[in-house]
């Protein structure tokens, strides 16, 4: 790996993005159910960290104590040595929730490219980051005008059509489960 000089905030940033990989690639467990506490658990590696910085394993070592004595940082120490890092903030306190339908906090990381192919990843980690997220009637398949008896027609026939030996079965009923909800609570219905 190349000695490069970075800027403490594009550092913050690098971290920020290794945060974001690291727990999209465990969202099923709803890592983030606890904010910040909970999210350390599966948080990057220093090795991660310091390949999203582009740095090396012992200066993002020297920068992450910078920031942990800062009081910027998380860290989780695991048996065999590995800690994983999080930046505090990144995830939403517990309780902050006002809505009835459990929804992800929305995120904004500021990034520059000064190259196309710099422009080309920024995209597709933005898109890997940022869930999509679709109205209610997209996700049940029906006209947003449509009556109760509809929807809920719509959201068992939605709920039948989930294939059990799908790896993610339990995400998209949970997905089903969210939109039927948002309909109900659209109406002030609770049932």
């Amino acid at each position: 790996m190349k000695t490069t000089t970075i800027t403490p905030e594009e550092f913050e940033k690098a971290v920020a993005r290794a945060c974001m990989r690291a727990i999209n690639a465990w969202a099923i467990i709803d890592p983030l159910r606890h904010g910040d506490k909970t999210a350390v658990l599966i948080g990057p590696h220093l090795r991660d960290i310091a390949r999203e910085a582009g740095i090396s394993i012992p200066q993002t070592r020297r920068r992450m104590q910078k920031l942990m004595e800062a009081g910027k940082v998380l860290r989780h120490d695991t048996s065999g040595g590995s800690t994983c890092w999080w930046l505090i903030g990144l995830a939403e306190a517990p309780g902050n929730t006002a809505t009835a339908v459990k929804q992800a906090a929305p995120m904004t990381i500021m990034l520059s490219a000064t190259t196309p192919e710099q422009k080309a990843s920024i995209d597709a980690l933005r898109q890997a980051v940022t869930p999509a997220r679709q109205h209610w009637s997209d996700v049940l398949g029906v006209a947003r005008d449509c009556s109760t008896s509809e929807a809920r027609e719509a959201f068992q026939s939605a709920l039948a059509a989930v294939d059990d030996l799908d790896l993610d079965a339990e995400q998209q009923r949970r997905r089903i489960r969210d939109a039927y909800n948002a309909r109900l609570v659209e109406d002030g219905i609770s049932e």
